[in-house]
């Protein structure tokens, strides 16, 4: 049990490794949409995301999935990056991980096919995007008072 906690707390201080989290997530997302939509034109018709839509009506989605991931990551390698080691880098991984998990649940939408679900999935979306304005706004309160 030691062990394992140690593994735990070592990928939660490497802000190398929390990013792949949410790039992960955003595969399975796609996948399982593609997976559960049952055709294109379901997609078309239903998916929330207008860049999906956009990617898959060009026929560039694969390209679009890379990019997007590779965005991802980067973009949480930077801010975990400036966050390390200060007192909110908590809630910055906490912010990333919510993101991954609303990713998964996003994908699994189209399984369980109820807008009661999908209202769920995109308050946690909602969530994640108020904590990184609260995060961004007491970081430069924060800042401008030392």
């Amino acid at each position: 049990m030691q062990r394992k906690s140690l593994n735990i707390q070592s990928i939660y201080h490497n802000y190398k490794i929390i990013p792949l989290f949410l790039c992960i997530a955003l595969l399975i997302d796609y996948s399982l949409t593609f997976h559960f939509a049952g055709s294109s034109e379901n997609i078309l018709k239903y998916e929330f995301s207008p860049l999906l839509v956009y990617a898959l009506e060009n026929d560039f989605v694969i390209p679009y999935m890379l990019i997007t991931a590779s965005f991802y990551y980067f973009a949480a390698y930077a801010v975990l990056g400036l966050l390390h080691g200060n007192e909110v880098y908590p809630i910055g991984v906490a912010v990333i991980l919510l993101m991954s998990i609303t990713h998964v649940l996003g994908g699994l939408s189209w399984y369980v096919l109820k807008e009661t679900y999908s209202s769920a999935v995109l308050t946690l979306s909602l969530i994640s995007v108020i904590m990184t304005i609260t995060l961004f706004a007491y970081e430069v309160i924060r800042s401008g008072n030392r």
